[in-house]
């Protein structure tokens, strides 16, 4: 079918208009977010963060208010049983409408290739399209578990072909859409040491991090913070790097507005969850070594 001119583009000198933001400076509307990190260093806390976020309309990290308008979200896991994420869903204790945030794994979905040898899947395309309908966040845990095939991780075609076709299924439905994906291996420095890639740190093509609207880098800091910083993001330029502190105990973020607070706060919290499990005194003493706070400092803060 075909379509004029005047509905599907616009005049080079009209006025500019942004493209929409689900979340401003993080998540678009249409694109994907692709979310990067190591293994374990916390991409699906933060992923159930931001659906929780928009299911209820709360503060997302105690800071960024969101527009509503999200009613139902679908969480499409690629590598675990579904039981691994509803037990880190109870664990954080995330405020969500019953009945809002749906989750499959691929016990339930063995079929979930996406791109198989090159080519697309159209039945499992199809499925997940039908599952997208009535959603308007679709996640997908990670990049690299939707496709099959040798060595595909490394070829530009495939993998551009599989992050759009995920992007579509989520777009088409009228979903944003949240890519989590590894990071790959540190590169070797002229000292032989491991030396951090500064951009395209996804494992794989380079083609992932090209293709993307939004991709963010999340790692733990030195000093026990954890950062997701922006490689790029097509839309509103908001701060280049969110530090987050993450409770021991319930393993949630809270976003770090004065570092002074935040390491009074990391202590505090890091002390509660220790003084749960052992005595106050041994509580104490591993809560210092592990955050170097003077024992002055730390009883004042306890006061």
């Amino acid at each position: 079918m075909s379509r004029p001119l005047e509905s599907a583009g616009v005049p080079i000198e009209d006025p500019v208009t942004a493209p929409p933001e689900i979340i401003p400076g993080l998540l678009p509307t249409t694109g994907q977010l692709l979310i990067a990190g190591e293994t374990d260093v916390g991409k699906s806390l933060v992923a159930l963060e931001i659906a929780s976020a928009l299911l209820s309309s709360t503060p997302l990290w105690g800071a960024l208010t969101l527009s509503p308008g999200v009613k139902k979200a679908l969480y499409v896991l690629g590598e675990h049983h579904t039981s691994i994420l509803q037990g880190l869903w109870a664990k954080t204790g995330l405020p969500a409408p019953p009945r809002s945030l749906w989750v499959v794994g691929p016990h339930e979905f063995p079929d979930h290739h996406l791109v198989t040898r090159g080519l697309p899947q159209i039945l499992v395309s199809a499925q997940l399209r039908e599952w997208a309908q009535g959603c308007q966040l679709v996640i997908y845990d990670p990049l690299a578990s939707f496709c099959r095939g040798e060595n595909i991780e490394n070829d530009n075609a495939q993998m551009r072909l599989l992050l759009d076709t995920m992007t579509g299924i989520a777009n088409d439905a009228g979903a944003a859409c949240i890519v989590l994906t590894h990071a790959g291996k540190p590169r070797r420095g002229e000292d032989g040491q491991p030396a951090p890639r500064e951009e395209y740190r996804v494992r794989g093509a380079s083609a992932i991090e090209d293709a993307a609207s939004a991709v963010f880098y999340m790692e733990k800091g030195m000093d026990g913070f954890y950062r997701l910083q922006r490689r790029k993001y097509k839309g509103t330029q908001e701060p280049k790097t969110y530090t987050l502190i993450r409770d021991p105990g319930t393993l949630r973020h809270t976003l770090v507005t004065n570092l002074h607070d935040a390491k009074r706060l990391d202590f505090l919290q890091r002390y509660a969850y220790l003084k749960s499990r052992m005595s106050p005194t041994d509580a104490l003493r591993m809560t210092m070594e592990a955050t170097g706070v003077p024992r002055s400092t730390a009883d004042r803060w306890i006061e």
